[in-house]
């Protein structure tokens, strides 16, 4: 499961975009920007820059601990390597991409 902190924002909807594409299971949370929210101790701890968006992924392909990624770029191409969909694994392919 994915957790989603989130504001709808351009950043915000690439993110979502790409879980509905891919059958994604996730979990929206609100982070009201407009209120300072990405400032609050409890969403630093999962962005540290305090940008938005930022994900937890509760089921990392490792099966270890969850994970905590934040910024849009990142977040896609972490999902991307997660389930295998719509980035290419041959090099021309992912650089055409990417």
């Amino acid at each position: 499961m994915i957790d989603l902190h989130y504001w709808p924002t351009p950043n915000g909807h690439k993110v979502t975009l790409f879980l509905e594409e891919a059958g994604v299971a996730y979990r929206l949370h609100p982070v009201d920007i407009g209120k300072g929210a990405q400032f609050e101790p409890a969403f630093l701890a999962i962005s540290p820059n305090n940008k938005m968006p930022a994900i937890i992924d509760s089921e990392p392909a490792d099966g270890g601990a969850p994970v905590s990624v934040f910024e849009s770029g990142a977040i896609l191409l972490y999902l991307a390597e997660k389930t295998g969909r719509f980035l290419p694994a041959d090099l021309r392919g992912r650089v055409a991409t990417l």
